[in-house]
């Protein structure tokens, strides 16, 4: 038997996706990024400019984009794209989610930090030392769901609909609809084309 369950994202069902007022958020894990509801009647929604964040780590920093490429002892890190001197299975096409971009230090396998290969033959990789930031996002991390800055424009210029405001466009993205630990626990079905109308979760 399938069931469907139906999930609205608004402020009072999701307290912690941080739909507050206005602000560009992330609640469904776009991969475009953060987006809101825009107060144009024509234009539904839009994606938001949001500056990527530089060299600090949330939790495990699975989400970390920075730039650093060098290992917590010093040894400059091995290209994702190769394999020498030391072969792997991490080829950035293969998981283009994780953003193995460069020598950059990343955490594809969900390891306590992240880390690389490291070009010292004899040592295949280690862990970087990344620091960890002080507060809450306020610049873009992987997709932005861990984004909480107060941007409430969005790219084109456009004022975000507050995301308890049903005008000028209904929706179902209410806080109150999914607390965020449960929904991340969940999978996603967003079809092709969505108006960020509907996101679905399908159990057996």
């Amino acid at each position: 038997m399938i069931f469907l369950f139906y999930f609205r994202y608004t402020p009072d069902n999701t307290p912690l996706a941080g739909l507050e007022a206005n602000y560009c958020r992330n609640p469904d894990e776009d991969e475009k990024g953060p987006w809101c509801y825009t107060t144009d009647p024509n234009i539904r929604f839009d994606y938001c400019n949001i500056q990527e964040c530089e060299e600090c780590m949330y939790c495990s920093g699975e989400n970390y984009q920075g730039k650093i490429s060098q290992t917590e002892s010093g040894i400059e890190c091995q290209h994702w794209d190769a394999q020498q001197p030391h072969s792997h299975g991490y080829i950035p096409s293969n998981f283009p989610e994780k953003n193995l971009r460069m020598n950059y230090c990343r955490n594809p396998d969900g390891e306590p930090r992240p880390w690389c290969f490291t070009t010292n033959p004899t040592k295949r990789w280690e862990f970087c030392n990344i620091p960890r930031c002080s507060k809450p996002s306020q610049c873009l991390s992987g997709n932005g769901e861990d984004y909480r800055g107060k941007i409430g424009v969005t790219m084109s210029g456009n004022t975000c609909q507050r995301w308890s405001a049903q005008f000028p466009h209904k929706h179902a993205r209410t806080p109150e609809s999914y607390p965020c630990k449960y929904v991340k626990s969940l999978h996603y079905l967003v079809p092709a084309g969505s108006t960020k109308e509907h996101s679905y979760f399908m159990m057996m």
